[in-house]
């Protein structure tokens, strides 16, 4: 038992480690693209790409490391692994192994799917919850299915920004909102269980 606290001590603070590092990167690419404006270099934009994909995998693997204890460990080892993919993906475009701009797009929409695959696993999907956590999880799913095939068919209309603003703000704030339910829920379970 001690082993194993020992052994997730160490690697939440492999993540953490990560985490910090790879946004300290993004930070500083960030101010060197902002300093250089017009003449920055292409390597720094994709760069900051990589960096910024080091940081929403390593931030998905300590949320479902630390809050989705539900969680089947088998899934978790999955979605890591897809998350580790797309960080390859990424670091292949950078160094235009892979060419960029064919598949910034598909990286993009990996990325979204990552992500939903951890709010999924946050919220409890496929669990007995509230109904109103299974409505959030409902127009969170329809939000990043959407956002995923905006980004796979490069479309392109002006018409349409709007409604990836508002898929992206609902996605966030379904996702939050639900997770305060099932706090309260489980608040409530520990409270009944204790009397």
């Amino acid at each position: 038992m001690e082993n194993s606290r020992i052994e997730n001590r160490r690697k939440r603070n492999i993540i953490g480690i990560i985490t910090l590092t790879s946004i300290i990167c993004l930070v500083l690419l960030a101010i060197i693209i902002r300093s250089q404006a017009e003449l920055v270099k292409a390597f720094y934009v994709k760069l900051a790409m990589v960096s910024f994909a080091s940081v929403v995998i390593s931030i998905g693997v300590y949320l479902m490391d630390t809050f989705c204890t539900e969680t089947n460990r088998k899934l978790k080892i999955g979605i890591a692994y897809f998350g580790a993919f797309l960080g390859l993906i990424a670091l292949l475009s950078c160094l235009d192994i892979l060419p960029f701009l064919r598949s910034w797009n598909w990286l993009v929409s990996g990325g979204i799917l990552y992500i939903m695959l951890i709010q999924l696993q946050l919220l409890n999907w496929g669990k007995k919850n509230h109904n109103v956590v299974r409505f959030s999880t409902l127009f969170v799913i329809l939000s990043d299915v959407f956002l995923i095939f905006f980004f796979i068919a490069k479309w392109r209309s002006p018409a349409l920004e709007i409604w990836i603003n508002i898929a992206t703000v609902l996605s966030i704030a379904l996702t939050l909102f639900g997770l305060v339910i099932l706090q309260k829920n489980q608040r409530t379970t520990e409270i009944k269980s204790a009397d």
